[in-house]
């Protein structure tokens, strides 16, 4: 049995926003864990993804600022 009053809304849109999935810096798209991993910084945070780069910038990570390599 559930504890939430009948009057809760389902908001799926609140709760998307609270994983732990990496994100963008710059735009705030959400990525895989394998994308930060791959295109990330020695951190595995995201500084550019498709929605706000090319695949040619980010293989070069000449986005990432230099104390963050």
């Amino acid at each position: 049995m559930s504890t939430e009053s009948p009057d809760t809304k389902w908001t799926p849109l609140a709760q998307e926003r609270q994983t732990s999935a990496p994100r963008c810096i710059t735009c705030g798209n959400q990525v895989t864990r394998q994308f930060a991993r791959v295109f990330g910084d020695n951190h595995d945070v995201v500084h550019a993804c498709p929605e706000c780069s090319t695949y040619r910038e980010m293989k070069t990570s000449d986005f990432i600022p230099k104390e963050h390599r």
